[in-house]
């Protein structure tokens, strides 16, 4: 229980997988090359968080459309009908690809650690 809650800590504050205390962000955005305690590489291939991104499109898409189409059968005004995916998407848009990329880096640390023990037993 407590090493599962470390990990969803792990996820919310942005901290590397590896460790869990060295930070992945450099600035508001920007991911560090590498974790400054351990040493674990941010980017294990180029193009390591396109998966990411897609998911996160995906995640706000998903949560755009609902509420637009309940706005459309209210019949409420053009303009929010227009401003309204513009405002989800900086707000909660940001907020998703975010952690979405957070948690892409957590995910491949799972997979790859999984098998790099499967390897040691042989």
């Amino acid at each position: 229980m407590a090493k599962s809650k470390l990990k969803i800590m792990s996820i919310l504050r942005a901290r590397c997988p590896a460790c869990h205390s060295g930070h992945v962000l450099k600035g508001v955005f920007l991911i560090r090359p590498s974790c400054l305690r351990c040493h674990y590489n941010f980017y294990p291939e180029p193009g390591f968080y396109l998966g990411a991104m897609v998911v996160g499109f995906l995640l706000t898409a998903i949560l755009t459309v609902p509420p637009m189409i309940v706005l459309k059968v209210l019949n409420v005004d053009p303009i929010l009908l227009v401003l309204f995916p513009f405002a989800e998407f900086i707000f909660v848009g940001t907020f998703i690809i975010f952690y979405s990329r957070i948690l892409w880096l957590h995910l491949e640390y799972q997979m790859t650690s999984r098998l790099n023990e499967g390897e040691n037993k042989k």
